[in-house]
């Protein structure tokens, strides 16, 4: 997620320098044709052009609403899980029995302890490269500038490390860790039950915080494993690259050069078609980087610039629920890299 500050106009540039260049080689190349070589048959009238850049605005508006979609229920989704999550950890820790035995304070901890872990291998699960998603590009609004990082869940190591003694050995060669790690704590609260520690209305609560918790997992799962339809996004580049192209053809239209100018008028009115070519080139630029910016939303948990910052929302989740119990050393929070919160 970019913070504050994030977007500079330097940062746009370095990620859009070459379409720049190579749009205003073919505006120069277009007016030279035009203007020079006398190819007026190249010249498009501009009704069209204006109509065509009319559609696809209302169709990249229409992409960038469904892609933003996607990535704020994504973060609705993570902030229902930080609600439940303190709600879990004030519920562990203050555990109460009428006429049972007391529960161990070693079980309190392991049910926080395990859902921490739960937090992370969810994370990491989310983080994975999956093949149903949009090829990685090298853009300012959608690349992966950090690699390697532990703490943004991109090694194994990030859930390892949480993961209690008691359920390594039954997490190995799982396929999904995360909901194994659920049903896990779903089989202690039995066992509490069955030991008199839980009363029925208490297992009931809880047991419906873990069902809600299962709902999270499985909604952003559906968002990481249902890629955004290949129709709008790929038949909005190509609308969006079509008008690109066919701009500069209606820039000429509009200010040829009458055919009976001939000698030094001539090359004036060229000049003059020629410092239109700025205004071209920065039209045509809007329309890329609106298009890359519906983009890189598009998939809102593959550790970019613009997703959700799931790892800095497990760290926040962390300390929360240390301070609250008690339970293991908070750790710091996650800095943000460059302006940008992961």
């Amino acid at each position: 997620m970019i913070l504050h500050g994030g977007i500079r106009p330097q940062s746009v540039l370095r990620g859009s320098w070459q379409f720049l260049l190579g749009v205003t080689a073919w505006n120069l190349v277009i007016v030279y044709l035009d203007e020079v070589l006398q190819f007026h048959f190249i010249a498009h009238p501009t009704p069209p052009v204006t109509t065509l850049g009319v559609a696809v605005s209302f169709y990249l508006g229409f992409k960038n609403t469904s892609a933003f979609g996607r990535w704020w229920e994504a973060r609705k989704l993570w902030g229902e899980i930080v609600n439940g999550s303190r709600d879990w950890g004030n519920a562990v820790a203050n555990l109460m029995t009428s006429d049972g035995p007391e529960i161990d304070p070693v079980v309190r901890r392991l049910l926080v302890e395990r859902h921490i872990a739960w937090l992370n291998m969810l994370a990491f699960q989310l983080r994975a490269t999956s093949p149903l998603g949009r090829k990685r590009r090298r853009w300012r609004f959608g690349h992966m500038p950090v690699t390697g990082q532990t703490d943004l869940h991109q090694t194994p190591d990030s859930w390892q490390r949480h993961i209690p003694p008691e359920d390594a050995e039954a997490l190995d060669g799982k396929a999904n860790r995360a909901a194994l790690l659920l049903f896990r704590q779903g089989t202690t609260l039995r066992g509490l039950a069955e030991a008199g520690s839980l009363d029925s209305i208490r297992h009931a609560a809880m047991m419906d915080r873990l069902r809600a918790f299962a709902d999270a997992q499985g909604k952003c799962e559906r968002i990481k494993n249902t890629p955004f339809p290949r129709q709008i996004a790929d038949i909005g580049e190509i609308f969006t690259w079509l008008f690109i192209t066919m701009l500069p053809l209606a820039f000429v239209d509009l200010y040829s050069a009458p055919e009976e100018l001939e000698g030094w008028a001539r090359w004036a009115f060229v000049d003059y078609t020629a410092a239109m070519v700025p205004f071209s080139v920065l039209v045509c630029w809007v329309f890329f980087v609106t298009e890359k910016v519906s983009a890189s939303m598009e998939d809102p948990f593959d550790g970019e610039v613009t997703d959700v910052p799931i790892s800095a929302i497990c760290r926040t989740i962390e300390i929360d629920l240390r301070q609250m119990t008690g339970f293991g050393e908070p750790p710091p929070p996650l800095a943000p890299i460059d302006a940008v919160l992961y």
